[in-house]
């Protein structure tokens, strides 16, 4: 039986590609990431996520498979899916036309990639729960995106109690209008982000007690990623003021 000899890396890098393909549509034909471009376009998007995700998953079994597994090949491939987290946002805000809100569904992403991370430093182990976000999560985004090319991206910037016309025979009298798009990123934030992390903290917690370490000293790991977030959440904060005051000009 014939067994290809790819290089895991290999595998990686064209798996990458494939979500740089994506967010290069995604500044082409939505800049801005406040306006819906063509619907080809999410076709497009939820094919090559779930190629990225189909790559990310052979990769590891091919290095098994083929006795070439290295530690300079799983920080390869933790890399790529780092910057999968900030390239797939510029898709998904292309898709969910979000603009500026953009930014925080990248927060989405990398908040759980990064306390996973940390997690693994401490477990030896990549912990993931039943439901995760490589698997599940990865799955219902692509869903999303295909799901767009029949409804168009304006579907997603409109009230919620439009796209959801069941919804609306709920007398909301007090709930001002609320694009869709911010109640999908309240929603992860609810049942995605909050309890992955606490997962995450739990389980450092347990492996910190059981070597009778410091949790502070753990917890202390985070503050330069906290301060990156912080930086960012600054310049988008300076980046959105200067905008105003010049349209106001």
């Amino acid at each position: 039986m014939y067994r290809p000899t790819y290089s895991p890396n290999m595998i990686t890098l064209m798996g990458f590609m494939f979500l740089l393909t994506s967010s290069l549509l995604s500044y082409i034909y939505s800049p801005h990431l406040d306006t819906a471009p063509p619907r080809w376009v999410h076709l497009a998007h939820g094919i090559l996520l779930f190629l990225y995700q189909t790559f990310d998953a052979v990769d590891g079994k091919q290095a098994r498979r083929t006795s070439s597994s290295s530690p300079l090949g799983e920080l390869f491939d933790h890399g790529c899916d780092a910057l999968a987290c900030a390239f797939e946002a510029l898709a998904l805000g292309s898709t969910l036309m979000c603009g500026r809100l953009t930014f925080c569904y990248w927060v989405v992403a990398a908040v759980p990639f990064y306390l996973a991370t940390w997690e693994h430093y401490f477990t030896n182990t990549l912990i993931l729960p039943v439901i995760n976000g490589p698997t599940e999560g990865l799955m219902l985004i692509y869903v999303s995106h295909l799901f767009t090319f029949f409804t168009g991206a304006e579907w997603w910037a409109q009230d919620f109690r439009k796209s959801l016309p069941l919804i609306s025979l709920v007398p909301l009298p007090f709930v001002p209008e609320i694009p869709l798009y911010v109640i999908v990123l309240i929603l992860m934030i609810m049942f995605a982000v909050i309890p992955t992390v606490g997962s995450n903290i739990g389980n450092v917690q347990k492996v910190v007690d059981a070597r009778k370490g410091s949790m502070e000293l753990a917890l202390a790991m985070l503050l330069p990623f906290i301060a990156l977030l912080a930086g960012v959440a600054v310049w988008y904060g300076i980046r959105k003021s200067i905008h105003c005051l010049s349209y106001k000009i």
